[in-house]
């Protein structure tokens, strides 16, 4: 039983089912909501997502 319970935990700090991997990260959802607030000021297109990765890259997140 603990081990399943490591397990469980570990998966929840390092993945995230929107398609994201993080290892040390920031919880996920205060990162999503911070980095889609700064990436708002850049225009949409490429250079927002781009902006959006970077944020997210800066607090842990990694697409997968």
């Amino acid at each position: 039983m603990p081990i399943a319970a490591a397990l469980s935990l570990a998966a929840c700090a390092s993945l995230h089912d929107a398609g994201w991997q993080g290892s040390g990260a920031e919880p996920f959802d205060g990162a999503k909501g911070a980095c889609e607030s700064e990436a708002a000021a850049t225009p949409a297109g490429d250079a927002r997502v781009a902006a959006f990765d970077a944020c997210m890259a800066g607090k842990g997140w990694h697409r997968r």
